[in-house]
């Protein structure tokens, strides 16, 4: 098992793609933060326009945009399938490396790269978000909270891509069904939210809520609409990384390597 996650991570490291999400994950945070930021200057500065008021608590709310979900998933394809493509899946298993042990390796090594890409994002929140807007009247409680939610939320993408991809095998295969999950689920959890919303109904207001908290794309839409049920977010998280770590390899065992 060391071995194996010796190797992957050195592959990991020495892989453009990693550090081309972590550029692009950092530079979507800081456009998003730029553009706030504009927007708070050019309010102040025009006379008849409402100040335009932004914390860096609101900025951490924002930063929960679906984007760990999709480079979790570009991660995941890109890594595992690269395995297969190369024979160096088939090469493990041939030499008795043992399918739960390569299993866990990547899980290890792109739930890293995903916990990367989160710190990165998450790096403007509270480096040049605190220090252009500060964290007046945020609480700590929340701010820590909404944190680690965030944090089990990339660890559960990183979970249930990496056991798409797994199984999956084929790098395109993975990659749209990763996308094409993502944005199924955030359009349905859109959809039910504003249902509940004009409808004013209970019944689909608990419909959205539920969808939306079993779902670590839909936890997105939560934690950038205010929800503080931090804990609950965490447990649901914490559980979809058990469930791939118990389930997966009894499934990986079953599937013949191409």
């Amino acid at each position: 098992m060391k071995a194996l996650l010796r190797a992957d991570l050195y592959r990991l490291f020495r892989s453009k793609f990693f550090y081309i999400l972590l550029i692009v994950s950092f530079a979507l945070a800081l456009i998003t933060f730029l553009l706030y930021l504009a927007i708070s200057e050019i309010s102040e500065g025009e006379d008849g326009l409402m100040p335009f008021v932004m914390t860096a608590e609101q900025l951490q709310m924002l930063s929960f945009d679906g984007t760990i979900g999709y480079m979790a998933a570009i991660a995941a394809a890109i890594f595992v399938c690269g395995d297969y493509s190369g024979g160096g899946m088939r090469n493990k298993v041939v030499i008795g490396c043992g399918r739960r042990k390569i299993f866990y390796s990547k899980l290890i090594a792109v739930s890293f790269a995903s916990v990367c890409i989160y710190i990165a994002i998450q790096i403007v929140v509270f480096v040049l978000g605190g220090g252009a807007f500060g964290w007046e009247g945020a609480s700590a409680y929340h701010v820590i909270s909404r944190f680690i939610a965030g944090l089990f939320m990339s660890l559960a993408c990183a979970a249930i891509f990496t056991s798409v991809a797994l199984l999956v095998q084929k790098l395109s295969s993975s990659l749209i069904f990763g996308i094409v999950v993502i944005f199924a689920v955030t359009m349905i959890v859109s959809l039910l939210s504003v249902a509940a919303s004009m409808l004013d109904s209970a019944a689909f207001d608990w419909i959205y809520k539920i969808f939306a908290r079993l779902t670590p794309m839909g936890q997105n839409s939560l934690l950038m609409a205010g929800e503080d049920d931090y804990w609950v977010l965490t447990a649901i998280s914490a559980a979809w990384v058990l469930l791939a770590v118990f389930a997966v390899p009894v499934w990986f065992k079953k599937r013949d390597i191409k």
